[in-house]
């Protein structure tokens, strides 16, 4: 228990030192957001707040099981020994490289699939 808790903790303070890339790509990504606020116009206020609401619940799951995912995946990758209740020095690299491979990679994703939503739009409306 005490090396996943350090495996998690790896984790969490790789994801904290990215915070500002992550929120200064959140603020790119409001164009869908808006999208989604213009379709619901027609809704009452009780209604609006009811779907965002739901929205908001769906990306916690979402982002609770990609994390969850995430600790996984990079413990059984990088922790190889149970000799000591913290994380050993190579099991830590290999975690921040497990995280920042998997963050990379999620982020490549995302942009090619904002590429492709781009293209999507661009060919139905012209």
């Amino acid at each position: 228990q005490a090396i996943l808790a350090s495996v998690c903790c790896s984790v969490i303070s790789f994801f904290w030192s990215l915070g500002f890339q992550c929120c200064r790509k959140a603020s790119v990504m409001a164009g869908p957001a808006q999208n989604l606020m213009a379709g619901m116009e027609g809704l009452s206020q009780r209604d609006q707040a009811a779907v965002i609401q739901q929205l908001n619940d769906m990306q916690m799951a979402e982002s609770m099981n990609t994390y969850n995912n995430l600790v996984e995946r990079c413990f059984n990758e990088c922790v190889t020994s149970f000799r000591t209740k913290a994380l050993e020095t190579g099991e830590e690299q290999c975690v921040k490289r497990c995280v920042q491979k998997f963050m990379s990679f999620s982020q490549r994703v995302a942009q090619r699939f904002q590429e492709k939503q781009q293209q999507m739009n661009q060919s139905m409306g012209g």
